[in-house]
């Protein structure tokens, strides 16, 4: 099973789902990190608030984020700390309508990875230093049969629902020019 799912990646070349999640954690946390760093702090603890399933995913991005850009992250609950509080607002992958490349051309899935979190700096007084939203979208375009290679088995949380409505089929626009062109003819036809 693993080696089927680890070749279906290597023909596909797209993006897991985790993968594009964890992308936009990295670049919604990216300017939050910079932010707590520019205040000059050398240390902070982190909190994470709310209970979406994807908390230990941006908690393990937002300690890497920080440490990046020169903050400590500590697991102290003393008194004396700066806190940052992070709540996912936003979090996961879903699926847009499916839809054609051209008019007989495969069927395309658009992928849309969205993180929005909302950030707040609190200093060791307790008054609120930083407030902060920061957002980042991650999109991709794969085949339906890929969906299923490309989703996680383990974090259901990451896997959107995939509609099985199709826009572009060939049949719309071919409805469409005919009851414009008997619109027409009868328009016209009825000018005698």
């Amino acid at each position: 099973m693993i080696t089927v799912f680890v070749l279906g990646l290597v023909l596909t070349g797209s993006m897991t789902n985790m993968d594009m999640v964890e992308t936009a954690v990295i670049d919604a946390m990216g300017p939050v990190a910079e932010q707590v760093s520019a205040q000059g702090i050398e240390s902070v603890t982190l909190s994470i608030q709310g209970e979406h399933e994807g908390g230990w995913l941006l908690e393990q991005i937002a300690t890497s984020a920080l440490g990046a850009a020169g903050v400590t992250v500590s697991n102290s609950r003393e008194e004396n700390v700066w806190v940052l509080n992070i709540r996912p607002m936003e979090l996961g992958v879903r699926y847009a309508q499916t839809r054609r490349s051209w008019v007989l051309g495969g069927r395309q899935v658009p992928r849309i990875a969205s993180c929005e979190i909302a950030a707040a700096l609190v200093d060791p007084d307790g008054n609120v230093i930083l407030t902060t939203r920061e957002g980042a979208v991650v999109e991709s375009t794969v085949s339906p049969s890929e969906v299923v290679v490309l989703e996680s088995s383990t974090e259901k949380w990451v896997n959107g629902e995939l509609s099985d409505e199709e826009s572009g089929n060939i049949l719309e626009p071919l409805v469409v020019t005919g009851v414009v062109t008997a619109l027409v003819y009868l328009f016209y036809s009825s000018r005698d």
